[in-house]
């Protein structure tokens, strides 16, 4: 990422060099723009076209009409005003029927293309890979390309529709008062350039507040998350965090706000000297007008046109001088949402583009494995080896932050820049093509997603292609041995989970558990993942939890983390992490017998049961582990 910032802060610092360099992305502007939809940018720039046009036309057809009047008022025929005054009055209709089709196709274009903005974030997001989306910089590009998603391309287009409008009605409006006095216009023209290089600064100092802004940014509206999200609101009331979360809040808006005002007040001053200088210059050329139709140089209808047109001039200057400053600016913000565009995606951060072909998965083996996560100094993980075959269960324990979490990750290719090997089959896991190897894995994580919506989805987001298919999600159902909860909630499987939307069931955490639990026995995999399964469940709940788990891995790979070890002792081999190493190894037989660390925190945990009296939990310690689905012993 270090990379990254130098060349946005490169690119962000103030030279014409760079200014230059904002406008090479007009041809990918252009493209996403055609691709959105081809029809509408066509009409929408030929009715600017037209709209830039027909000013002059208007100042004309007024000069015409008044010439007429006059004339006619000296005993001159009336039908060139009656003329004069229907062209007048069609081009003014034209120009309105122009305004409805530019406004029509404008506000259909701006909706699609925002759609379009919108959805290519999202696919950029999906193809990102998990140690690029954990890292902060890369959060922050992704807020600033959401933040401006919605309206800074269509702003940008808009700006240059302007431009395109404001050159055609300067020039034809301009050659009114080139055909009076050349230097006139050049005189009202240059003018508002003058004012280019002041503004110009006072855009880089408001961009640069705004992309730092990022960070600050992501933490009010977290701030704003928890206080109205239902999962967090209890705490929020208990603790009677409300007031201080608010502050905070508050805290960051003000300090948004007192920025803002400096911003403005500086563009303000700065406006304010420019106007009076613009000002200044109109008001000395339309005098010269003025004493030119009192001497009798030009008729009274001249003087009117070439006062609009003055008048005109100026304020197409002024617009597309300013035009051209906030093409600066948001062009240093488009830059922001192709930065995000241009990371690069997990397909093509694979080590090898070789795939092989892969109908099942037979073993898996960890070799010297090593792993430590982005900007972070120490592994999360060292020297790990283990091997699976299939129909065995590993079961994973250790303390809070010893990497049982982080060899899940890296089991389940969400991370691969790793140091060992880690082999699938007998081969490389970056030979592999992760969406097929995925798709062979079944996975509960410990931070499993409360989705809300519907059971259906639940459930069925396991395996999307049989989302429809109530027969595989009620089997899933029962391997998870949920059967009775969803029977019992009023629409089944479409019931709506969660309260964020209207008709939602709330459900106990140990509920949504269960339902990540069915949501990854949805797919016919042949790796089971479960990470911490059995955090919000009963000793009850557990216990029937890992006998299906058990009955569901037969002839398959089990892999999962538990911190009762109650429950590790149906694995075939238990390895135990301290410190990101594996410090013992075997089964729960044998890493007894070693009498080591495993042995003094199983015989802790069961003499905490013990001591509470609970004679089930005795008997689910002390008791022999669960028959094997092979049916050994």
């Amino acid at each position: 990422m270090s990379q990254s910032k130098g060349q946005t802060n490169d690119l962000v610092s103030l030279s014409y060099q760079n200014i230059f360099r904002t406008f090479l992305f007009w041809p990918r502007i252009f493209r996403l723009l055609w691709d959105t939809h081809p029809t509408f940018l066509i009409a929408i720039l030929i009715t600017n076209l037209l709209k830039g046009a027909v000013p002059a036309v208007i100042l004309l057809a007024t000069r015409e009409l008044i010439n007429s009047v006059v004339a006619g008022a000296s005993g001159g025929s009336f039908q060139p005003v009656f003329i004069a005054f229907g062209v007048l009055i069609g081009v003014n209709l034209l120009y309105d029927l122009i305004n409805i089709g530019e406004s029509f196709f404008r506000k259909m274009f701006q909706s699609r293309l925002s759609n379009q903005v919108n959805i290519r974030i999202i696919e950029k997001a999906q193809k990102m890979s998990l140690q690029s989306f954990e890292d902060a910089d890369v959060q922050n590009m992704l807020q600033r390309a959401q933040g401006e998603a919605d309206y800074r391309p269509f702003e940008i287009f808009t700006q240059i529709l302007a431009i395109m409008s404001s050159v055609v009605t300067l020039f034809s409006t301009g050659a009114i008062l080139i055909a009076w006095r050349w230097w006139a216009f050049l005189f009202i023209f240059l003018i508002p350039c003058l004012s280019f290089y002041s503004f110009l600064r006072i855009g880089q100092r408001e961009f640069n507040v705004h992309f730092q802004r990022a960070g600050r940014q992501r933490e009010s509206w977290y701030l704003s998350f928890l206080v109205t999200r239902d999962n967090s609101f209890k705490e929020v009331k208990i603790f009677q965090l409300g007031d201080y979360l608010r502050k905070r809040y508050k805290m960051i808006l003000e300090g948004f706000y007192r920025e803002d005002k400096v911003l403005a007040v500086r563009r303000s001053y700065t406006s304010l000297a420019f106007q009076i200088v613009n000002q200044g210059a109109s008001a000395f050329i339309i005098f010269m007008a003025i004493q030119a139709t009192y001497v009798g140089q030009i008729l009274v209808g001249n003087l009117v046109s070439l006062i609009q047109g003055i008048t005109l001039t100026q304020s197409t200057s002024q617009s597309i001088v300013q035009g051209i400053l906030s093409l600066c600016q948001n062009n240093l913000y488009i830059k922001q949402l192709f930065d995000f565009l241009d990371m690069p995606e997990e397909t093509k951060m694979q080590k090898s583009v070789q795939h092989l072909p892969l109908s099942a998965i037979h073993s898996i083996e960890f070799r010297n494995v090593s792993f430590r996560y982005p900007n972070t100094e120490e592994n999360a993980i060292s020297n790990v080896s283990f091997t699976l075959h299939q129909g065995e269960k590993l079961a994973i324990v250790g303390r809070n932050g010893s990497g049982k979490s982080t060899i899940v990750k890296l089991l389940t290719h969400l991370y691969s820049d790793f140091e060992g090997e880690i082999l699938i089959n007998g081969h490389s896991i970056h030979e592999l093509d992760k969406d097929s190897f995925r798709g062979k894995i079944g996975v509960v994580f410990q931070d499993f997603v409360h989705y809300e919506m519907s059971v259906r989805d639940n459930i069925g987001f396991g395996h999307v292609a049989s989302r429809e298919n109530d027969e595989a999600i009620w089997a899933a159902v029962d391997k998870a041995g949920i059967v009775d909860l969803i029977a019992g909630l009023p629409e089944k499987l479409n019931t709506l989970l969660g309260k964020w939307f209207e008709d939602g069931q709330q459900l106990s955490g140990g509920q949504w558990q269960r339902i990540a639990i069915a949501r990854a026995f949805m797919r016919n995999a042949d790796i089971y993942v479960l990470d911490e399964p059995s955090s919000f469940l009963d000793p009850h709940a557990e216990k029937e939890v890992f006998q299906k788990f058990d009955q569901l891995v037969h002839e398959r790979i089990g892999v999962f983390i538990s911190h009762r070890l109650s429950s590790a002792r149906m694995a075939d081999t238990i390895i135990l992490m301290k410190e990101g190493r594996i410090v013992e190894a075997g089964s729960h037989k044998h890493l007894m017998d070693m009498d080591g660390v495993y042995a003094e925190m199983f015989r802790l945990q069961a003499s905490s049961y013990l001591s509470q009296g609970e004679s089930e939990l005795e008997q689910e310690m002390l008791s022999p582990p669960l028959v094997k689905a092979t049916g050994g012993s």
